[in-house]
């Protein structure tokens, strides 16, 4: 069982963050303000964090690996077609991109930091990775997985960046668009 202070500390800093993080660009908050906002001193935050980035893309991540669980436990189901496993993924991600916006738009469009990028990035290359392994024919793979995931994934956060910064962000929309960006073989059923 975990002890009560660590898990207070915990939602303390991840609120601190995103509240922060929602304000100013990443790249521009220090440690003390995020300990101000949380109510902690500097040792407890570096008992738990190496740097304001690094919480997060914690913070962020675990949202994500929801999403990522979500779209496994789907799939395993098989009750649902593929397709719409995959749109139910991407559309869930564009939900999570649109309940913390402001920080996405910041993150995004600051040329000093790659922590959101960084993020996206990891989150969708290991998910392609996990879908191309446990859903996809091998034969129907063009190429070395890696390889494949890596251009699958940073070619939906490229195109959620341009997104994100526009004037015209609808989660909806950009989910349809992702969606139709999939390659045709992706969701055809391996074996």
């Amino acid at each position: 069982m975990v002890d009560a202070r660590i898990l207070n500390t915990a939602a303390a800093l991840r609120s601190a963050i995103l509240a922060l993080a929602a304000e100013t660009p990443i790249s521009r908050i220090t440690v003390s303000d995020v300990t101000r906002a949380a109510g902690i001193n500097r040792a407890t935050f570096y008992a738990h964090y190496a740097s304001p980035s690094a919480l997060l893309a914690n913070a962020l991540t675990g949202e994500l690996d929801d999403v990522r669980r979500a779209d496994t436990e789907l799939r395993l189901d098989g009750e649902l077609p593929a397709d719409l496993v995959t749109r139910k993924a991407i559309a869930d991600t564009a939900a999570h991109i649109d309940r913390h916006l402001a920080i996405y738009r910041l993150a995004l469009g600051d040329p000093t930091d790659g922590t959101i990028q960084h993020v996206l990035s990891s989150h969708l290359t290991v998910s392609s990775l996990k879908h191309l392994s446990e859903s996809v024919d091998p034969g129907d793979v063009p190429g070395d997985p890696d390889l494949v995931a890596a251009f699958v994934a940073n070619g939906l956060v490229g195109a959620i960046a341009v997104a994100v910064v526009s004037d015209h962000w609808d989660k909806d929309r950009v989910a349809d668009v992702l969606m139709a960006m999939m390659p045709d073989w992706w969701d055809r059923p391996a074996g």
